[in-house]
């Protein structure tokens, strides 16, 4: 009889969740390793397992993706930059669904100590990822590197602010879900003060990152996490939202929060709105397939050229999940994408479980964040795809509708 310490599928599973708990937030090549080690237990499961599990409606969403990505990249294959990098950005769309059969037999032979192992050491990568944002912030010396520089004012962690912030506010609300089921899950968390450490940093740094787009996210998402555990501070938090809105609008004419939040002619809000347009107008020239894979940031300078954009010294993405889908992939990749977000919210709703209500809103922070920025970097893809890939694998197994 297999055993953890036996089963060399489960033991190449585990170490590979290991790399991605040290490098989700501070090194993509770190991540890399959890991909390849992942890969091989992924096809031998899949191989075992693919009639018995039923493929979640939700992955059909990806693996549309994924196709209609292929598609759209040969068609548009003569106009490619950097064609390799296009065709690997598909790749996510595809581990979206194929992680989740690894997954599924992890969760059937794991105990608990495996997964506060892992909490704890994704817990310390957290935590000690503050502190180097705070020295290259405030001090401007990287402890990492052992250097001084020229460091943004805004904290990024190991990596940069942007990608800091939307992680951390990501990584806050599944960690104050996990504070609120404690009591279910005390054999995972219970003595680990290591992880709730690490919950109560990641919302520091969302203030020390100061990324409005992951403030939006969390301020979506939080009143309906509250609901199921704290329905009277939920029905506040909306109402305290509501006369916000109201203030910010009322006193946005002036001052600091003019020029952060509504002014569209001055500061980051110009490129957002620039972008936004820019994408617009490559959607309505290339409707059917886009203009291919990681394609839109390339044909920028020639898109705000042809339609006399502003902001015309920034070509970067669209700032907008749909946007950039609808500008690499066509009409279709927005109908895909938002069809994905729309079934896995379904789906974990549906489970009618502490671990649904906490991914769904999770997705909520993720879609309303969307909107003001890409997220499908490398940092929250791995984020946001392993996140689906483990809601799945603990959906099919709790709903016993397999046989590994």
């Amino acid at each position: 009889m297999l055993t953890e310490t036996t089963d060399k599928k489960f033991k190449w599973i585990y170490w590979s969740m290991v790399f991605l708990a040290l490098g989700v937030i501070s090194s993509p090549t770190v991540v890399s390793l959890f991909h390849i080690l992942i890969a091989i237990p992924a096809i031998l499961v899949f191989k075992d397992s693919y009639k018995e599990v039923k493929i979640p409606k939700s992955s059909w969403f990806l693996i549309a993706l994924f196709g209609w990505g292929l598609i759209s990249a040969f068609v548009n294959l003569d106009t490619l930059v950097k064609p390799g990098k296009a065709f690997q950005e598909l790749k996510f769309y595809l581990f979206g669904w194929l992680f989740i059969y690894p997954l599924i037999y992890f969760a059937k032979n794991t105990s608990a100590w495996r997964w506060r192992r892992l909490l704890q050491i994704l817990s310390f990568v957290i935590i000690v990822g503050f502190f180097v944002g705070i020295s290259k912030a405030w001090f401007g010396f990287d402890p990492v590197k052992w250097r001084f520089g020229d460091y943004h004012i805004r904290s990024g962690g190991f990596t940069n602010y942007m990608r800091y912030g939307y992680a951390s506010s990501f990584l806050f609300l599944l960690g104050l879900s996990m504070y609120f089921n404690r009591e279910k899950i005390k054999n995972i968390v219970s003595g680990s003060k290591l992880i709730w450490a690490a919950v109560i940093f990641c919302f520091l740094a969302i203030g020390t990152a100061q990324t409005r787009g992951a403030v939006l996210g969390l301020l979506v998402a939080l009143p309906f996490l509250l609901y199921r555990y704290r329905p009277r501070i939920a029905k506040g938090l909306v109402g305290l939202g509501f006369l916000f809105g109201i203030t910010v609008v009322a006193a946005s004419f002036t001052g600091v929060i003019k020029n952060r939040f509504i002014n569209i002619k001055d500061g980051s809000n110009t490129v957002r709105m620039s972008q936004f347009y820019s994408a617009a107008m490559a959607i309505k020239d290339n409707p059917v397939l886009g203009l291919g894979p990681d394609q839109f940031s390339y044909n920028v300078p020639r898109i705000k050229k042809e339609y006399d954009i502003w902001a015309k010294d920034y070509s970067g993405h669209a700032h907008n999940i749909f946007l950039e889908h609808g500008a690499n992939y066509g009409v279709l990749g927005i109908i895909l994408l938002f069809g994905f977000l729309l079934v896995w919210f379904i789906e974990m709703v549906s489970m009618k479980s502490a671990f649904g209500w906490a991914i769904a809103s999770y997705i909520m922070a993720f879609t309303a964040a969307g909107q003001v920025e890409l997220l499908f970097d490398n940092t929250n893809s791995h984020i946001m795809f392993f996140i689906y890939s483990l809601s799945q694998a603990l959906r099919i197994k709790a709903n016993e509708d397999f046989k590994l």
